[in-house]
């Protein structure tokens, strides 16, 4: 049988995962928007010719960057952060199966105790009953 503390430190590792899930939502978002920003930059560049300038900023410089050097480049970030969005989602789902299986766990230990203390309610009455 569960006791009311068991509960209370499975709802706290209820909380922690639902906190960890919280933050990998915001960094997946994150990803998310790094993502489309980078597909925008690619599709502007797929627009220019290969006589076009391209700059690309280094601290506060704007330094001459070659248009394949440039397309390389941004492919490369589409790829790392499709790899980092994928390892995120993973996250995510992994967090949201334990925490279901948290809750479940939580939901029939407090079910448990919730018969136990029927029963012994039960019990009381009937030996007060028999008392009398």
């Amino acid at each position: 049988m569960s006791t009311g503390s068991e509960i209370d430190e499975e709802i706290a590792n209820f909380r922690e995962v639902q906190e960890k899930l919280q933050r990998v939502r915001n960094d997946l978002q994150l990803v998310m928007t790094q993502l489309t920003e980078n597909e925008m930059v690619n599709q502007e560049l797929a627009i220019l010719d290969s006589s076009t300038n391209v700059y690309k900023m280094v601290g506060p410089v704007l330094i001459k960057n070659s248009l394949d050097d440039a397309n390389e480049t941004v492919s490369k970030r589409i790829e790392f952060i499709t790899v980092e969005k994928k390892r995120l989602e993973n996250k995510c789902k992994e967090l949201e199966t334990r925490g279901n299986a948290i809750a479940t766990k939580v939901q029939q230990m407090q079910n448990q105790l919730q018969q136990a203390t029927v029963a012994a309610v039960e019990q009381i009455k009937q030996q007060a009953a028999t008392s009398s």
